[in-house]
């Protein structure tokens, strides 16, 4: 294997390490990494749901966005992009989400069960690869969404990193979470297991580096493999 090829086989390695950590120091089972789970407990912290079990602030997918920034804006390949077709996506990204809460993790947690010995998952599996099969059956008869564009100006890509930022202090601060908010943390499973906050950071900050550098997308892995 080539040099690239060897990077993105020790970040997977290093990823999954990670999750386990993770898992170890309090993360719900399975969990050390869900893009899905996190955005769902997020949302649920900051009151746009009422789930009891499933609302913090998740440290791992702010260290995301500030590990994957760091890494584009110091190789000069950060850049504010746009696409067309914007509510098209919009609905895409819709039916995504609600397929990963259903089967309860996003394609990385999946991989991440089955490591576990999760059977179910790798039904998951199976259904995450039809679909993609679905789309490239789409993608070759001339569906296209549009590519995305570098945009006139970058301030739109910096306004994802302050909103982590935002939200690091509100979770450092701890803005009354167990009251009325603006924060609202679970007392119960999944919601109250996590990771000490700085792990959790720290993991995060890991991984996002990784992930832009190896350009780490599971469902492009597939479709690129079929």
């Amino acid at each position: 294997m080539d040099k690239s090829k060897w990077f993105m086989v020790t970040t997977g390695i290093i990823i999954g390490c990670l999750a386990v950590l993770l898992v170890v120091q309090g993360n719900p089972g399975n969990m050390g990494f869900c893009i899905a789970c996190f955005l769902r407990d997020i949302a649920g912290a900051l009151g746009f749901h009422r789930a009891a079990a499933v609302q913090y602030v998740r440290p791992e997918l702010i260290g995301l966005v500030f590990g994957a920034f760091l890494a584009a804006f110091s190789t000069k390949e950060f850049k504010s992009r746009g696409g067309s077709s914007t509510f098209v996506r919009f609905i895409l990204g819709v039916f995504m989400m609600i397929g990963a809460l259903v089967f309860l993790g996003c394609p990385l947690r999946d991989i991440l069960r089955i490591g576990g010995g999760d059977l179910n998952a790798v039904v998951g599996l199976a259904g995450f690869i039809v679909g993609i099969l679905w789309g490239i059956f789409f993608l070759k008869r001339g569906f296209n969404l549009g590519a995305a564009k570098i945009q006139p100006t970058q301030a739109g890509g910096y306004i994802y990193v302050l909103l982590a930022i935002l939200l690091l202090v509100m979770l450092v601060v701890k803005f009354n979470p167990s009251g009325s908010g603006p924060l609202f943390f679970s007392t119960i499973a999944p919601g109250s297991l996590h990771a000490p906050l700085w792990y959790a950071l720290g993991a995060g900050l890991i991984v996002g580096v990784l992930a832009q550098r190896a350009r780490l997308c599971l469902s492009g892995g597939f479709r690129d493999f079929f």
